[in-house]
């Protein structure tokens, strides 16, 4: 695969060459998507360390027969078009602008929002468009597959993390409870003092990251903060923010982010299983996991010895709430098991009683 950093000469100097068209003849008789004609980045490495954020520069030049627009984008969409999306864990959309030339062949740009959130190798994955004909042709394509690509090389370190928790869990009915917030840098492990926050709640968490609160964390890399029982069945978050991509509508720069709800149930697991079976023969484990959630992959695990236990097999609770494990105990010996139940957005996880099963 062929990757270029370099901007041909020859292409901007394409931008006043073409001859134009009408632009209502080409709307009318446009029948193809945009096309993608090359792309490139202003650096080429990165070093990037902590709270930092480096605003990398991108150029893609797009050409349509009726020219590239603007496009809010359709219902559930969370992006306008055109946008160049790249490899990266966060922050890897980048709404690009016209910038040189005309919509039927010009320079859209943008800034990557580079943070400790990135590692290694970033590239072009894929970029959108529309362009102005009725028909609303539309570009969705890996650019990697068309045109020579650029790369970026980030080296990071010190990124922040954050953690959150609520207690009690499960929550009483009717009771307050509360969020907390834990934060550490994942290169040397230690609390971070200090650290910026932001904290949402349910749509601030979901639609741009509104933040309900704005505060740092304790001495101890820690924040708390009461929240009312109506506030049990909402999302809330907690998340580091960046420097965000200038002159567009791009969202929040996030470094760092996590996310829970606060759990109001407890699941409940039965284990029942004969006491021996012959060393290295299957043995059915059977028992029930409430409340019920059809499909929920359960664990039987294997105690090993320092407190270990391993999984050793895995089925999902039918709708009637009832499972069916294997057992196999590997040797003349006697193995105890026992069942678990992870937890899920708003149940906590449990384990069974343990059971033990006798090989012969």
């Amino acid at each position: 695969m062929r990757k270029s950093h370099v901007v041909p000469m020859v292409a901007i100097a394409a931008l006043s060459a073409l001859p134009a068209m009408p632009a209502s003849a080409a709307a009318d008789t446009d029948t193809t998507a945009p096309q993608v004609q090359s792309i490139t980045f202003d650096k080429s490495s990165v070093t990037v360390s902590g709270l930092a954020t480096q605003l990398v520069g991108v150029r893609v030049r797009l050409t349509d027969v009726s020219g590239v627009v603007p496009y809010a984008g359709d219902v559930g969409e969370n992006f306008a078009l055109p946008f160049l999306r790249v490899t990266g864990s966060l922050n890897n959309t980048i709404p690009l602008t016209l910038a040189e030339g005309t919509a039927q062949d010009g320079i859209w740009v943008g800034n990557m929002p580079v943070t400790s959130a990135w590692s290694g190798k970033i590239e072009p994955v894929n970029v959108q468009a529309v362009d102005s004909s009725s028909a609303r042709n539309r570009l969705s394509v890996d650019p990697r597959t068309v045109v020579e690509t650029p790369a970026l090389q980030v080296t990071s370190s010190h990124r922040p993390a954050v953690d959150v928790t609520f207690t009690p869990e499960p929550l009483p009915s009717g009771k307050a409870f509360v969020e907390h917030v834990r934060a550490w840098d994942t290169t040397t492990g230690k609390a971070w003092s200090g650290l910026p926050i932001s904290l949402g709640d349910d749509i601030g968490c979901a639609e741009g990251l509104t933040a309900a609160v704005k505060t740092k964390t304790r001495s101890d890399g820690t924040y708390a903060r009461t929240l009312s029982w109506a506030q049990r069945s909402v999302i809330h978050c907690a998340w580091v923010a960046g420097v965000s991509q200038p002159g567009v509508n791009a969202g929040t720069t996030v470094i760092a982010n996590d996310s829970g709800y606060a759990k109001t149930k407890k699941f409940t697991v039965s284990v029942t299983a004969a006491a021996s079976v012959k060393a290295g023969h299957n043995l059915n484990v059977t028992g029930s996991v409430s409340p019920v959630k059809t499909g929920k992959t359960i664990q039987l695990q294997r105690y090993i010895s320092g407190r270990t236990w391993r999984t050793v097999g895995t089925a999902q609770v039918r709708a009637s709430g009832r499972y069916t494990l294997i057992a196999t105990p590997p040797g003349k010996a006697t193995y105890q098991y026992r069942v678990y139940a992870p937890g899920d957005y708003n149940t906590v996880g449990s384990v069974s009683k343990t059971v033990k099963i006798r090989g012969l």
